[in-house]
């Protein structure tokens, strides 16, 4: 599986998960999702995860679930200072 989109219910939120590879060559899977601010800007929360086998980074999106993609937004959203949604 090289991709998933989570749509989060509560919110409509989608979180983007991306099999690729680094400039190093590594496999990397980026976690990405937009959300809107209080002063309704758009900004990018991004996670990249290293794989060292390809098989791994497969099962990390196959495997990746609502609570995890829920969880991503929690912490992206705590990092940046905002909160989480309700």
């Amino acid at each position: 599986m090289n991709f998933k989109i989570i749509r989060i219910p509560e919110t409509a939120v989608q979180v983007c998960l991306h099999r690729d590879r680094s400039e190093e060559g590594e496999e990397i899977v980026r976690i990405t999702s937009f959300i809107t601010n209080a002063q309704h800007a758009e900004i990018m929360l991004e996670q990249v995860v290293t794989f060292t086998k390809p098989g791994s980074s497969v099962r990390f999106v196959a495997d990746y679930s609502l609570a995890s993609a829920k969880s991503f937004l929690e912490e992206s959203m705590s990092e940046i200072g905002m909160l989480a949604f309700a």
